[in-house]
């Protein structure tokens, strides 16, 4: 997909207006840590860095870089043949999970198909986590 990094971005926007959570894309000239900010109540924001990778796309672990960036929450956008899944992690969950690693890594390679990671799985569709203030 060409453009996946927009898909990601796009899909992730989709879920949080269709929960009437307030929403817009990040101004890249000086919110460049993030992709959407998430405004709660009037009374919070919320920065969202948004990572989009097709599951089975040749790379071993799926290695995503740039999240050790200055958010809230880091929202994985994982596409594969049956459609897209989501996995929402605070940027405290998202650094534990990446450990001293560069990049972080959601996949993993069994019987010549890539998987997402056991560790991973806890985080998808948690959107929850978002929406509390």
């Amino acid at each position: 997909m060409e453009y996946i990094g927009k898909f990601g971005e796009h899909l992730v926007m989709l879920n949080l207006l269709q929960r009437n959570i307030e929403s817009y894309m990040a101004i890249k000239s000086n919110q460049e840590d993030y992709d959407i900010t998430v405004v709660l109540n009037n009374k919070c924001v919320k920065r969202l860095q948004v990572k989009a990778t097709e599951l089975q796309n040749k790379n071993t672990n799926n290695s995503i870089s740039g999240t050790e960036k200055n958010y809230d929450y880091l929202v994985l956008v994982i596409i594969d043949d049956d459609g897209e899944r989501v996995f929402i992690l605070t940027k405290a969950e998202a650094d534990k999970e990446r450990s001293k690693d560069v990049k972080f890594s959601c996949s993993r390679k069994e019987d010549g198909i890539f998987k997402i990671k056991d560790n991973i799985i806890k985080y998808e569709n948690c959107w929850d986590k978002i929406s509390s203030v």
